[in-house]
Parts: structure tokens; C-alpha cells; sequence
């Protein structure tokens, strides 16, 4: 097994779960249930299936991507600090702080803000680096080797995930049964690596050298044993997230130029504004995925969810298998 093979399996495992995950039960106003119960469609017409990552593919232990929250501010300080150390970082002077690295997120998001771009996405390698630099630590801010594994072993104290009960499955059988896969998820450059978790079929083949770019770039993954990668869109790669227009908007300029309708492609995620709400503006058929009660957002506060209906809702992977 070469390198950079051995450096993935060492990154995935900061970013999951020491001890498996379960979903945790759906609990739902009674006049919200029918969005938390299975409701089947008819799939033949289907060519391709887009999916979001978080509280879909896989479970969140925070129910999304990202680092801790403010509630989790004291914790989240700690975090940093004993993943700076399991990096290798011997000196911690000046290494960023919860307070630093949110507000820089805040600064860039507000900055990027537009009518066209209005759910700004950042990098979160970026914002560790704007910060190390602020702070006098150039030694750190440009040495992706450490800065990867540092990232990564926040967010995996901070967000760890698991496989989804019957995701690699489904993925395999949909492969099979001729359909098209694709993401399009809120992510960041650790994303891709989480969904090479589920995959049958990884890679052997991929290199690597020292370059923080090139490292990036192996971290992304080859998904395409599986996945279509025209199709798969993450968003800190375009600095723009969910429900904003710009992800769904590369997946259908794609799609429709090998001749696919926006009919003919289903979109799964987890979350009635982000996934289901988002996809239909582009005319896509949908499925909530209500399978982790930590995870399903059902936005019932939110006018744009009010009138919005998936077409079909799944509460485990095997639901949309015999669907196919």
C-alpha cells in the first residue's frame, strides 16, 4: 500500500468515530409526522441520484459538517489544543483559539455575501492559515502536513461520523441497477475522504508530494469507481453552500448537457431547506432521508418549507433499493 493511501487511512480515522455510531429516534409534531415516515415513488424513470453527505451517507455526531458551536466554546479550545499536539505541533504559542477562527469565518462569509451568493462557503484550510499568519506562525500556516492532520483531528472531536446503516450498500446496488451517482453536499476538504470510507473499491493508485495543493487534491479523493465526478460538488470548492443556487447549478449544467432532465435525477439529503426545498428549485424530484434524529431538519419555521413536499421520504437505505 503506497503513501498516500496509508495517509488517508490515518486521516479517516481521526475523522470517524473511536466506537460506532447509531441514528438516534425521530421525534416530530404530530402534525409534522408524515415528513419522519417512509413514502415510496416509483424510480424506473430515474437516471441519476445526487446525494448529500452529512445526515445521509453518513451520521453526524453534531448533525452537520463543521466545528463545534459556540455552546461548545470551552471544549472546542481544547479540541484545538490536543490536536495540535497529536499533529506534531511541539510549540503551541499563538496556535488559533475558538473565538479566532470563528470570527474569521463570520468576516469571510459576510464579505462574500452577494445577491447571487447568498450562502457563502469558506475553506476551512484557508481560514487556519489567514489566522496562523495573524498570530506569527508562518511555520505552521505553511506546512500542510501538519495542518491536515490538525484540522482533521479537530473535526473528528468535534463532529465524528459513521456509515449510515445500509449506505455502501444502496450506493453498490444503484451502481448496479444502472443509475448515475453525484454529490452535491456542504462540505469541506475532508468530505470527499469520508465518502471513500463507504466505498467498495478504493484507489490504489493515486500520488502524492509535498505540496499543500497537491495534498488537497489527493485528499479529495477518486470517488469514481462509484461516483460520477462532474457530479460531485462540494462547497468550500466554490466558497458557496446550500440552499444557495451556484452547487445545483454546476450538477444540471452537467447533467443537461449529456442529455439528462432535471426528471429524471432524484436528490436524497436529510435537510427540507438545504436539500429538498434547494433541489426543487431546480426541478428535481426528492427524497428526505429521515433516518437520524440528530440530523433531519425538517425547517417548519422557514416560509420557503411551508408548501414544500419531497416526493418521497426514506427512513433506512434499503427503502430506496426496492425502489429501483
Amino acid at each position: 500500500m503506497n503513501s498516500s493511501n496509508n495517509r488517508d487511512q490515518q486521516l479517516t480515522a481521526l475523522l470517524f468515530s473511536s466506537s460506532p455510531l447509531q441514528p438516534t429516534p425521530i421525534a416530530v409534531a404530530p402534525e409534522h409526522a408524515p415528513l419522519a415516515h417512509p413514502k415510496k415513488m416509483d424510480l424506473r424513470e430515474i437516471q441519476v441520484i445526487l446525494l448529500d453527505v452529512y445526515g445521509t451517507l453518513v451520521i453526524s455526531g453534531s448533525g452537520d459538517v463543521g466545528t463545534a458551536d459556540d455552546a461548545k466554546h470551552d471544549a472546542a479550545n481544547r479540541w484545538i489544543r490536543e490536536s495540535a499536539t497529536a499533529a506534531g505541533v511541539d510549540d503551541l504559542t499563538g496556535i488559533p483559539t475558538f473565538d479566532q477562527l470563528r470570527d474569521q469565518i463570520v468576516a469571510t462569509n459576510q464579505a462574500s455575501h452577494s445577491e447571487t451568493n447568498p450562502k457563502p462557503e469558506v475553506d476551512i484550510l484557508e481560514i487556519w492559515r489567514r489566522v496562523l499568519l495573524a498570530n506569527g506562525r508562518e511555520d505552521l500556516a505553511t506546512n500542510p502536513k501538519i495542518l491536515v492532520a490538525w484540522v482533521c483531528g479537530v473535526e473528528g472531536r468535534s463532529n465524528p461520523v459513521w456509515p449510515m446503516p445500509g449506505a455502501e450498500e444502496a450506493l453498490e446496488q444503484m451502481q448496479a441497477k444502472g443509475r448515475r451517482l453525484g454529490i452535491v453536499s456542504n462540505a469541506q476538504f475532508y468530505t470527499p475522504l469520508i465518502v471513500q470510507k463507504l466505498l467498495a473499491k478504493r484507489s490504489q493508485d493515486t500520488k502524492q508530494d509535498s505540496s499543500s495543493d497537491s495534498i488537497e487534491r489527493t485528499l479529495a479523493g477518486d470517488l469514481s469507481s462509484v461516483f460520477d465526478l462532474n457530479a460531485c460538488h462540494f462547497s468550500y470548492r466554490y466558497r458557496a453552500a446550500k440552499p444557495g443556487p451556484l452547487l445545483f447549478e454546476r450538477a444540471m449544467s452537467h447533467l443537461g448537457s449529456t442529455g439528462i432532465s432535471p426528471s429524471q435525477v432524484l436528490y436524497i439529503g436529510n435537510d427540507m431547506l438545504n436539500d429538498v426545498w434547494a433541489a426543487k428549485q431546480f426541478g428535481l424530484r426528492t427524497a428526505l432521508f429521515a433516518g437520524d434524529g440528530r440530523s433531519l431538519r425538517l425547517r417548519t419555521e422557514d416560509a420557503r418549507c411551508e408548501k414544500c413536499l419531497p416526493d418521497m421520504v426514506l427512513t433506512h437505505w434499503d427503502q430506496i433499493v426496492e425502489c429501483l
